[in-house]
Order: structure tokens, then sequence, then C-alpha cells
């Protein structure tokens, strides 16, 4: 009974510790990818690259902040081929996608 308690218990802990790491992972992969996608910046927007793809996001929004904090929205539009370099955009509405395809850099 002593033996199971400390064994669920080091399960316990190692679980919180690779969700932990998972959740780190997340976050610096966005500001990585914003790093890499700063070539394609444009005025107004803020670009990051994931997974191949080229996020966009209007600068200062709730979903950029999301971005950072967590990765990916959850709900997403995809213009397959649509971006610089025949590169695929991604962003969390399609006006923020057609507004960044329109301006110039």
């Amino acid at each position: 009974s002593k033996l199971i308690t400390k064994l669920l218990i080091i399960l316990l802990y190692t679980g919180f510790a690779i969700l932990s790491a998972l959740l780190s992972v997340t976050a610096f992969a966005s500001t990585d990818g914003e790093t890499e996608g700063a070539k394609y910046k444009k005025e107004g927007f803020v670009t990051a690259i994931e997974k191949g793809r080229l996020w966009v996001f209007a600068e200062g929004s709730k979903e950029l902040e999301g971005f950072r904090k967590h990765g990916e929205p959850s709900i997403s539009v995809i213009n397959i081929g649509a971006g610089p370099e025949g590169m695929s955009v991604k962003s969390y509405s399609q006006e923020v996608l057609d507004a960044y395809l329109k301006a110039e850099k």
C-alpha cells in the first residue's frame, strides 16, 4: 500500500513536469517563430513561422497575445500558397489575412 502510494506520487509529479515542459516548448516555439517570420512583417501586422506556415496577426491583438502564451489558436483560416514565396498563410480571421496580403511591405 505504501509502495503504491509512493509510485502514484512519483507518477503525478512526473506528469506535471512533462506537462510543464510541453507548455514551455509551445511558448518558446511561438517566440522563435516570430523571429523567423520577421522578414515577412508588414506595418500593422506581426508574422511568425510555425510548422512551415506563416501566421499573421494584427499588431497588439488579443489573438497575438494568446499565440505568444499558448501557441496556435484553436480556430484559424489558411490560404494555401497565397503568401510570400508561395508559403501558406494562416490567421485567426480571413479579414486579417486579406488585409495582410493587400498591404505593401
